[in-house]
């Protein structure tokens, strides 16, 4: 058949442009790797194409064996095979073969493993980035698409070899590829799914380890205002609340806390940005809380959990303030900051759907005086400039205002009070006024006074 000839071919030159481009790095020219990706993604193609079942282990005896310093390259190549197992672009005459083949992938995952585990190995990781880079891509394509045992992935030795390039921080080589990998795993590997139990017992305290206590890596990395570090531990930190939830919510006590607080804690960095990854989970979180049942188990388990969402308030509302300067940007940069407002005071409305607006307005209400008296002891030429933190708790009030009872007395009055006082020469203070007066005209007709 002209198939296994082709495949043949294919296999000759990528050993040969594989080997051109590590002689190319030694000579100090530039290596083709385009090339011999593109190489791999074809005979990956190919091999799903003519069910070639034997394709992992063919390789790994016919090229990489005679060629050791190939590994990277053949990681590469195994990486692509899955993935094009799983591309929409291939038509094959049976599809019965595609799924057939899939499965085989999945009795065949311990060989890739074992691979990875090999290269880890047999050279420093540390300081051979190419090659902890292209173990790290491999594990990512196999567990996002092959259904893998858990079991496979709770014995091997990848996974402690991972955490340790997470402790490492960002400066690590191979640090955010190993973000992705874990977060791909969390994702994979959920709390709820039955099977997966070994493998979460796992992870918890390696995870946990990354952001428990002032000396650890997260924190290390707040203070340092590493902000590709913060990043990482804040997407980790997020996928496993929102992939272990069903731990969370359990009527089983686990500490479920402290990871409740350490995606508060990712919530709390000053960057709007990192902080948003895990507006998704605080959304989760909140329908997690609402169909929990009974209704009386419910609001036991809300009330354990009050504290930390009247904290989030308290963030949320800061985070929704406008940078020092807003005048000075351009009109799509300040568009950007309002889409993130919308997503930062969704989050105060979801607190209101398990707090109780009353709560919810008293919490902002108290934090709206108490910035009111701060900017009024400042001297006179500074208050004018000074109004950013009173336009994000009025914003955070008009946000809320559907939770609001319409018999309410005591901060509605102080907000409807306060508008006609503020400086009406900041725009973006009175667009933000005159939307709070709006949302709170039922209120203003029930209380003419």
């Amino acid at each position: 058949s002209s198939l296994p000839s082709l495949r043949d071919s294919l296999l000759r030159h990528f050993i040969e442009h594989a080997s051109d481009s590590i002689r190319a790095t030694l000579e100090n020219r530039p290596p083709n790797r385009p090339l011999v990706t593109r190489l791999g993604m074809t005979i990956a193609s190919l091999a799903v194409q003519m069910s070639w079942i034997t394709c992992l282990s063919d390789v790994t005896e016919n090229v990489l064996k005679p060629h050791p310093e190939l590994g990277p390259y053949v990681l590469e190549f195994f990486r692509s095979i899955p993935e094009e197992a799983d591309s929409d672009r291939l038509v094959l005459r049976e599809e019965e073969d595609l799924w057939a083949y899939r499965d085989h992938l999945r009795n065949s995952a311990h060989v890739v493993l074992g691979l990875c585990e090999h290269a880890v190995r047999s050279c420093d990781v540390n300081k051979d980035v190419a090659t902890a880079e292209a173990v790290l891509s491999c594990m990512q394509s196999w567990i996002r698409i092959v259904d893998m045992e858990p079991g496979l992935l709770e014995r091997t030795m990848l996974l402690p070899w991972m955490f340790d390039l997470l402790v490492g921080g960002s400066t690590n080589g191979g640090f955010e590829m190993a973000v992705d990998v874990l977060v791909e795993l969390l994702r994979t590997y959920p709390s709820d799914r039955r099977g997966n139990e070994g493998l979460v017992r796992v992870i918890i305290p390696r995870v946990m380890a990354l952001g428990g206590g002032d000396l650890s890596p997260f924190e290390k990395a707040v203070k340092e205002e590493d902000e590709d570090g913060m990043r990482g531990y804040c997407r980790i930190f997020t996928e496993m609340g929102e992939s272990y939830l069903s731990l969370i919510l359990s009527h089983e006590e686990m500490n479920q806390q402290s990871l409740v607080e350490l995606v508060l804690r990712c919530s709390a960095i000053p960057d709007k940005e990192i902080a948003g990854i895990t507006l998704h989970f605080w959304y989760r979180f909140v329908i997690g809380l609402e169909d929990l049942e009974p209704y009386e188990y419910r609001q036991i388990r809300i009330d354990s959990f009050a504290p930390q969402l009247i904290r989030l308030l308290s963030i949320c509302t800061h985070l929704l303030r406008y940078p020092a300067g807003v005048d000075d940007l351009s009109p799509d940069r300040i568009d950007d900051i309002e889409g993130v407002r919308f997503y930062f005071a969704d989050t105060i409305e979801d607190c209101c759907r398990l707090l109780g607006g009353e709560i919810v307005l008293r919490n902002t209400g108290d934090q709206l005086q108490e910035e009111c008296r701060r900017v009024t002891s400042l001297p006179q030429e500074r208050q004018l400039s000074d109004w950013h933190g009173i336009e994000a708790f009025l914003y955070a009030i008009q946000a809320i205002s559907m939770y609001v009872p319409s018999d309410e007395t005591q901060m509605i009055p102080f907000v409807m009070n306060l508008i006609p006082q503020l400086p009406t020469q900041v725009p973006l203070l009175r667009a933000t006024a005159c939307l709070t007066v709006g949302k709170y005209a039922a209120w203003l007709g029930l209380h003419p006074e």
